[in-house]
């Protein structure tokens, strides 16, 4: 059978959504959404809604062993790192995680309808069809149906996939207790520390990697909700995931070039997701409309270059 390839390269796919991007709806809508972004992020640090970590010296907690501490406000889970005279420590309060858990859950709601409005106003512009602007980004909220089911696509694609993504780095933190435990100092590095420590390392970068390929899988069931918001919750799964059948290796790669834009939004917390947002959502969606025609082969060599790919399978 002959490998199935798509029509536009990588650089093509993305030089189109980079040319699209700046359309007045898209950035418009965009503002919406990153506006509400970065207010939520501020507004999570003001209220003590979020969980924080330190480093301190050692001597600062002399003999105490690597583990969690409960007390009567909560708990604190310390790591040990006597090789580099340093303790990592997360202290939690009852109260914090509190506040943590239900501001996240408001901030879901909130934002879950709003982003999947945005991405369909981004799919209206790409057809060159239905009603475009802002008024119609805000209909999620009042439509039960569309509601429920972004609430329920953003939970997957948000806590999910980073449930996931914690449980997958516990063989890395693993080896790096017992790397730190059985090596306290330089002078007691061996064959087995470097071993430990060499382990330790990869099988973080394979979590990190597992992490983003897990949300290149589900990403399109994003995209084809907010492309067919009238499809029941098990078309969208359905539908999403097979969307990318044939190309989810060259769509785990497509998505793993936008890499440094995604280090920047995290290094912004979000700010330039007025940029990173539309610019990789809409590659995203070419790279879909693209798959959905070379496998259904109905562009032609003419077509293909007079026209953008049209419509998502």
């Amino acid at each position: 059978m002959r490998k199935q390839r798509l029509a536009f390269s990588r650089r093509e796919l993305k030089m189109l959504a980079k040319r699209l991007m700046f359309h007045p709806i898209c950035m418009r809508v965009t503002l919406l959404l990153v506006g509400l972004q970065v207010a939520f992020v501020g507004l999570r640090y003001l209220l003590g809604a979020t969980l924080t970590y330190g480093v301190a010296s050692l001597a600062q907690y002399g003999d105490t062993v690597s583990g969690i501490y409960f007390n009567s406000e909560g708990f604190s889970i310390l790591f040990r790192m006597d090789l580099t005279q340093m303790v990592l420590a997360i202290p939690v309060t009852y109260a914090q995680l509190i506040r943590f858990v239900v501001f996240s859950v408001v901030v879901l709601l909130i934002l879950a309808p709003i982003r999947l409005g945005v991405m369909e106003q981004y799919w209206s512009m790409l057809r060159g069809s239905g009603e475009a602007g802002v008024r119609p980004v805000l209909r999620w909220f009042r439509q039960g149906g569309k509601f429920g089911k972004a609430v329920v696509v953003e939970l997957l694609l948000g806590a999910g996939v980073r449930l996931a993504g914690i449980l997958a780095t516990v063989p890395s933190l693993y080896l790096f207790y017992l790397f730190y435990t059985t090596t306290p100092s330089m002078a007691a590095y061996t064959t087995t520390s470097s071993l430990l420590q060499i382990g330790a390392t990869v099988l973080a970068i394979a979590a990190l990697v597992f992490t983003f390929w897990l949300h290149s899988i589900f990403l399109p069931v994003r995209y084809c909700l907010c492309a067919h918001p009238e499809y029941s919750l098990g078309q969208v799964f359905r539908r999403g995931l097979d969307s990318a059948k044939g190309f989810r290796g060259a769509f785990f790669g497509f998505r793993l070039s936008y890499i440094l834009w995604f280090l920047v939004s995290q290094v912004t917390y979000g700010a330039m997701d007025i940029f990173v947002t539309p610019y990789t959502s809409l590659g995203g969606m070419l790279f879909l409309q693209e798959a959905a025609r070379a496998r259904q082969g109905e562009a032609t060599p003419q077509q293909e270059e007079q026209d953008p790919p049209q419509g998502l399978e």
